[in-house]
């Protein structure tokens, strides 16, 4: 199973990873989120909290507090928003 170990980069708004069989490659975020204008989408790519990107113990890359979930009750709850490590290495061109 693909992983990410580490993130090598962050910045607005690529991030370069590194991956569990030893693969460096770039992930081009934005294009992620060209067509969203979610409450995600648009605080990921404020430069200034792009850079906070972490990995997860699953290899996931995450953001924290930038995404909603709605509780039983139907109240917002602040989560993190991530992306699995096979969307990361898929989706990620070799540098």
């Amino acid at each position: 199973m693909i992983r990410t170990q580490k993130i090598l980069e962050a910045k607005p708004y690529y991030l370069i990873c590194q991956f569990n069989n030893g693969e460096i490659k770039k992930l081009l975020v934005e294009g992620v989120f060209a067509d969203s204008n979610t409450f995600s989408a648009n605080k990921i790519l404020e430069p200034n909290y792009f850079s906070k990107a972490e990995v997860g113990e699953l290899g996931q890359i995450f953001w924290p507090d930038a995404a909603y979930i709605k509780d039983v009750n139907g109240n917002l709850i602040l989560c993190e928003y991530d992306m699995s490590p096979e969307f990361v290495y898929h989706n990620s061109i070799h540098i």
